[in-house]
C-alpha cells in the first residue's frame, strides 16, 4: 500500500513540492494539499513583488535562484506568449553601495561569480555614465547581474505548480490546519478548524507565515513570523530608459512595472511587528521611499502612488534563511521561513523536498545547510541580502 503525504499550505512552495513529488511517486501513493485560502487572495505567492535574483550571500540561495530561473524559462505555454507561462521578464538587479557598503558588496559579488553568476561592477563614475538619470556622487560601488535575474507573475507561477500537481492526481482540500496529532514519534493526522481529521504517513509544513503555529502543535518552535510588507505602484511623468531592478543604499527596492514602477522597503525594526493586518502602510511612501528616491533619481520627485497592497513575509527572525528538512517527529518536514525569497526559490525547494521524501537525501542542490537543526546547534547561516 502506498504512502499518503499531507502538505500543509498550497502556495508556491507547497504546490511546487506537490508537483515534483507527484511526478515521481510510486503506484498507490497519494498526496493531499490542505490550503486555507483557495482563492489565494491573501496568499504570499499572490501578493509578492515576484522578482528573482542570483545575488545572495548564501551559496544555497544562489543555486536555488539559478534553478528557479531555468525552471521558469522552460515554462513556455502553447501560445508562446512573451514571458512564457509565468510572465518572465529578464532585468538585472543593480545593488548600490556607499563607502561603508562597498566592501561587503564586492565580497558578495566575488562569491556570486565563483558560482557562475554573471556580474558587472561599477565605480561611482561608471555608474553615472551608465545611468545618467541617477545621482551617483555619494556612491562608491555598484553591481548588476547581466543575466538570470528579473521578475515574473507570482500568481501564474503558483497556479502552474498547482495545475501540474493536479494533473498528477494531487488532491487539494480547503481547510485550516490548527494542529497536528501525534502518536509516539510520528505525526498521524492533521486536525482542521472545522473538526475534520485527515490521516497521513508523511507531513510537510509549507504553511508560510502560519507555519510556526502548526509546528508548535508537535513541540517544534520555529522562529517564523508573519511580517507585513507594503508594495506601491507609482507613476512618473518622465520616461526613464534602461531601468534595472534597483536596490538603493537605503534598502529601498524599485523596478519597472509596465509603464509604472513598483517599490517597497522593509519597515524599521521597531515598527516591524508580527501579524499586522494586511492594510498598506502609506506612511512608508511618505518617508522614507519618496524622499529617498527623489534624491537618488531627480525625475522621481514627481512620483505619484497609483495603488498599493500588502502581503506577508514568512520571516525567519534568527538568520533570514529558509528552514528545510526534518525536525521533531520522524515524519515531519518543514519548508518555510524564506524571509521574502520563498517564491523565487519555490521550484528548487519543491524539488529538494520531493527528493528528500523520495530518496531520503538531496539528489541535486544540497540544502543541508538550511536544516532546521541549526536552530539548536547554533550554526546559523545569516543571509544578509534580505530586503
Amino acid at each position: 500500500m502506498g504512502q499518503h503525504t499531507i502538505i500543509i499550505g498550497g502556495g508556491g512552495i507547497g504546490s511546487a513540492t506537490a508537483a515534483f513529488l507527484a511526478s515521481s511517486s510510486a503506484a498507490g501513493d497519494r498526496i493531499t494539499v490542505i490550503e486555507r485560502d483557495p482563492t489565494y487572495q491573501t496568499a504570499s505567492s499572490s501578493l509578492s513583488a515576484s522578482s528573482i535574483r542570483q545575488q545572495f550571500s548564501t551559496p544555497a540561495n544562489v543555486q536555488l535562484s539559478q534553478f528557479g530561473w531555468e525552471f521558469m524559462r522552460s515554462c513556455l505555454d502553447e501560445a508562446r506568449v512573451p514571458g512564457g507561462a509565468v510572465g518572465l521578464n529578464e532585468r538585472g538587479y543593480l545593488f548600490l553601495g556607499g563607502e561603508h557598503q562597498a566592501g561587503s558588496l564586492r565580497q558578495r559579488a566575488d562569491g556570486n561569480r565563483a558560482l557562475d553568476v554573471a556580474i558587472q561592477e561599477f565605480t561611482s563614475q561608471e555608474l553615472s555614465a551608465r545611468y545618467p538619470w541617477m545621482r551617483c556622487d555619494d556612491l562608491a560601488y555598484g553591481a548588476v547581474a547581466t543575466a538570470g535575474e528579473g521578475w515574473f507573475d507570482g500568481y501564474m507561477l503558483q497556479q502552474l505548480y498547482r495545475s501540474r500537481a493536479r494533473a498528477h492526481g494531487v488532491q487539494y482540500l480547503h481547510g485550516n490546519v490548527i494542529r497536528l496529532e501525534t502518536h509516539g514519534s510520528k505525526v498521524v493526522a492533521a486536525i482542521l478548524a472545522d473538526g475534520s481529521r485527515i490521516e497521513g504517513d508523511r507531513f510537510v509544513n509549507a504553511g508560510g507565515a502560519w507555519s510556526a503555529k502548526v509546528a508548535h502543535s508537535v513541540g517544534v518552535e520555529l522562529p517564523v513570523r508573519a511580517r507585513r510588507r507594503t508594495i506601491f505602484i507609482v507613476s512618473c511623468p518622465t520616461p526613464i530608459a534602461d531601468f534595472p531592478i534597483l536596490i538603493d543604499t537605503s534598502g529601498i527596492f524599485v523596478r519597472p512595472e509596465q509603464h509604472h514602477f513598483l517599490c517597497t522597503v522593509s519597515p524599521e525594526a521597531k515598527d516591524d511587528h508580527d501579524d499586522l493586518p494586511l492594510d498598506p502602510d502609506f506612511s512608508l511612501f511618505d518617508d522614507p521611499i519618496w524622499p529617498t528616491l527623489a534624491e537618488r533619481i531627480p525625475a522621481f520627485e514627481a512620483l505619484r502612488v497609483e495603488r498599493a497592497w500588502a502581503g506577508y513575509y514568512e520571516y525567519n527572525t534568527v538568520d533570514h534563511n529558509g528552514l528545510v528538512g526534518q525536525i521533531g517527529p520522524d515524519n515531519f518536514v518543514v519548508a518555510t521561513g524564506f524571509s521574502g525569497h520563498g517564491l523565487m526559490h519555490s521550484a528548487g525547494v519543491g524539488r529538494a523536498v520531493a527528493e528528500l521524501l523520495t530518496h531520503g537525501a538531496y539528489q541535486t542542490i544540497d540544502l543541508s545547510a538550511l536544516t532546521p537543526g541549526r536552530l539548536e546547534s547554533g550554526q546559523l547561516i545569516v543571509e544578509d541580502a534580505v530586503y
